[in-house]
């Protein structure tokens, strides 16, 4: 009788093990969804609060005999992770096929430390509304994503797009989400930097002019340079005036901070060529450009590097 037992012992593990090893009886790994985005309309970008609206179409696309139902009927439920949907229409809803019409306001941090030659990037993060990834996995369609032609974002230059996924992981719930990421990266034209940095430079220049005044004429020199360190003052609000406050130095901020140092500069060291004797001050004065322009480098470097 033991050894009719062993024979349907070792039948019974013999069948499960043919079982486990039939990719039929395998759990099921999570469903694959093609997702594709087609940008056609972006409206404005706000540099002040990071924030602009998008309009675009959204597809779905996958082979009906390999999802399961439960898991179909929740494709189109999905989130705008760093946004919110205004409109949504359908446009098409059939198995494996779905195709979305979609308007929403989006929202993305700004970094402003490169300003006025800086990058932004506007992203589009949506997730499944109920299916993490081991239910629902979305797979980037690089060939049908794309971003038309006569897109344009009103005062930036659209240098490209990309569209991928990323897994996002949910500490509290202990659950990780496929996340689907459309971004576009857009610089400001070239031609702000004859609004915000050119200026400034000339400013910087006017001010090295003082040392063509004789070093006697020191109330001709601080007139100048009154008038220089004025004019900066009033240059750097105007172009603070075009983007928030920011808690660090901006490269417009570190071309200004090094205008203001320098012009301190130039007026302490006319005073001292002023109280010199007339060939010495002469002398110092010849050498005092070419010193102050090093300074100004100088300060700018570590402003830029370390503030």
């Amino acid at each position: 009788m033991r050894s009719g037992f062993n024979v349907l012992l070792l039948t019974g593990i013999l069948i499960s093990l043919i079982l486990l090893s039939n990719p039929g009886y395998a759990e099921p790994g999570p469903s694959k969804i093609n997702t594709s985005i087609y940008v056609y309309n972006i409206r404005g970008f706000d540099v002040s609060t990071g924030q602009y609206s998008v309009d675009f179409y959204l597809h779905f696309k996958w082979n009906p005999d390999e999802v399961p139902t439960n898991i179909s009927d929740q494709i189109a439920s999905f989130d705008l992770m760093n946004g919110r949907i205004d409109n949504q229409k359908s446009l098409t809803n059939e198995p494996g096929n779905i195709w979305l019409e979609v308007s929403g306001t989006f929202n993305k941090q700004v970094d402003l430390k490169d300003y006025p030659v800086d990058t932004q990037t506007m992203t589009l993060e949506l997730e499944n509304s109920n299916l993490n990834n081991t239910a629902l996995i979305y797979v980037a369609d690089t060939n049908e994503s794309s971003l038309d032609k006569d897109v344009q974002v009103l005062g930036w230059v659209i240098k490209g797009w990309d569209i991928y996924t990323t897994d996002h992981f949910y500490p509290t719930f202990g659950e990780t989400y496929t996340r689907l990421v459309y971004k576009m990266t857009i610089t400001r034209y070239i031609s702000i930097l004859f609004k915000t940095v050119l200026p400034a430079m000339i400013l910087l220049i006017i001010g090295l002019f003082a040392f063509l005044i004789p070093p006697a004429d020191l109330f001709e020199r601080l007139g100048l340079l009154i008038a220089v360190v004025l004019g900066s003052f009033q240059h750097h609000l105007a172009v603070s005036g075009t983007i928030p406050p920011a808690p660090y130095l901006t490269l417009i901020d570190a071309i200004m901070v090094t205008n203001y140092i320098t012009q301190g500069f130039i007026i302490i060291i006319s005073i001292y060529l002023f109280r010199q004797e007339e060939e010495r001050g002469i002398r110092l004065n010849k050498v005092m450009p070419f010193v102050t322009i090093a300074l100004a480098i100088i300060v700018f470097v570590l402003l830029w590097t370390f503030v």
